[in-house]
């Protein structure tokens, strides 16, 4: 079998896969280049949204005041060109007549890092200059202020960013592994929420038996999708309005499908397009998933997320082979030293079962975060089904390792090892080059034997 190539940082990842392997196919997102001309289709956009106003029109009822503007933009894991995006934006807002000290450019790094200065001027170019941009404060709750509930859930939302008279939202849309689709209204809840509202919010995508596949979900099979979208028309309901500038990216990272307005029907227009480009049907399961994090692989956590986006496509019991680059390592993310090797802890999570271990977790780690006690479950419910390798050179230069994960410098290396615990034979292997924004489309009865 030819040898592979995979998207790696700027370059390439060659994936030299055994020649007795049967390829079942490379699911790629189903994406054709952006024309050179997406700056003018995007600010064409702004004068023919999907819904609502134009932007225009909202700027010229702030003319001659002194409202505020919050520019809600996505932060350095995500890999649009926000800053010709900003140059647009910004150009419509300055012909409004709008002043740069009425605006504030708000990072929506939810429980991210804060990025640092030359991150910023990274992502955002001369706008970070010229206005004043800051990330989500989410460990200081005195910045919030509630707008109501959802579901029990306390909805506390940056104060600025509610105060503000109008929210221009601006981000891409991709598949999500936990809400469905990135994009719309995520960028205030949780993107601009406090630490106590983001981690309630994890609970929502937990299911104590059986978790279902959530990528690629709407509102109306996805619980956590359904409360983003009330947070969302929460926010707007207690002050000001919001309108988006959406879109989906090509292979090179440039939008391709643009839609601006107001957030709902702007969301569910790209929504269908990253379903279309995005969701593919395989035609029987894996022996043997690559799937490699891409886009989605600037650290640890972003990188983990290519597995339950793609996991499905492997049968029970096969393996999975996350590719994580992972340029920015750990970045802040706390591991713990296990005792027991990858083999031995499947064989207990498969033995007790994922509902028996994170109960007694619960009870152990009083006050077990929500998104922590989410990522356990979802991480020991893909124990209990697959093997787990990961194949990062960086991680394993830093000595890192996770309970249950099998961790490799190379792709050969982890080629080596798939095969000495399945036995060597013609296995039947997916390759998911784009793995942080591709996501297995099952039919009825295949959903139902991929969550056993």
């Amino acid at each position: 079998m030819p040898d592979l190539n995979v998207p790696w940082g700027d370059g390439e990842l060659t994936l030299p896969i055994p020649d007795h392997w049967k390829l079942l196919g490379v699911a790629t997102p189903a994406v054709q280049p952006s024309s050179a001309d997406w700056e003018d289709r995007l600010a064409q956009s702004l004068h023919q949204p999907i819904a609502g106003p134009s932007l225009g029109d909202r700027l010229a009822t702030l003319r001659d005041t002194d409202s505020r503007i919050a520019l809600i933009v996505e932060d350095i894991t995500r890999h649009s060109p926000l800053d010709r995006i900003l140059d647009i934006v910004l150009r419509e807002i300055r012909h409004a007549g709008i002043r740069d000290d009425q605006l504030e450019i708000v990072i929506a790094t939810g429980m991210h890092p804060p990025l640092t200065p030359d991150q910023a001027r990274e992502k955002l170019g001369v706008a970070a200059e010229q206005i004043a941009w800051r990330c989500n404060p989410w460990d200081d709750e005195t910045q919030y202020t509630r707008v109501g509930s959802v579901e029990r859930l306390d909805v506390q939302i940056d104060k600025r960013v509610v105060a503000a008279d109008l929210r221009i939202i601006v981000s891409s849309v991709s598949p999500h592994l936990q809400a469905g689709f990135g994009g719309g209204y995520k960028m205030l809840l949780p993107g601009c929420s406090m630490l106590q509202t983001i981690r309630l919010l994890h609970r929502f995508g937990i299911k104590r038996k059986g978790q279902p596949q959530l990528v690629g979900t709407t509102e109306e099979q996805n619980r956590m999708r359904f409360a983003i979208n009330r947070a969302g028309e929460l926010v707007d309901a207690y002050h000001g309005q919001s309108f988006t500038v959406q879109y989906l990216l090509d292979g090179e990272n440039r939008p391709i499908h643009i839609a601006a307005g107001d957030p709902g029907p702007t969301h569910q227009m790209l929504m269908k397009k990253c379903a279309v480009a995005c969701g593919i049907v395989p035609e029987e399961p894996a022996d043997i998933l690559i799937t490699n994090a891409h886009p989605r692989d600037h650290d640890l956590w972003q990188a983990f997320k290519c597995i339950p986006n793609t996991s499905w496509a492997a049968r029970p019991n096969g393996i999975v082979i996350c590719l994580a680059r992972c340029p920015q390592g750990l970045n802040e993310m706390k591991t713990m030293k296990w005792p027991l090797s990858p083999t031995w802890t499947r064989r207990i999570v498969r033995f007790l079962g994922p509902e028996t271990i994170c109960s007694l977790l619960d009870r152990l780690v009083k006050q077990l975060a929500g998104d922590s006690q989410w990522f356990i479950r979802l991480a020991t419910q893909i124990l209990q089904r697959n093997p787990i390798y990961m194949v990062s050179e960086t991680l394993c230069a830093q000595g890192a390792s996770f309970p249950g994960i099998a961790l490799f410098p190379t792709p050969q290396a982890a080629f080596e090892a798939a095969e000495a615990q399945l036995g060597k034979g013609n296995h039947r292997v997916a390759v998911y080059p784009d793995g942080g924004v591709t996501y297995p489309i099952l039919t009825q009865s295949r959903s139902g034997k991929n969550g056993a």
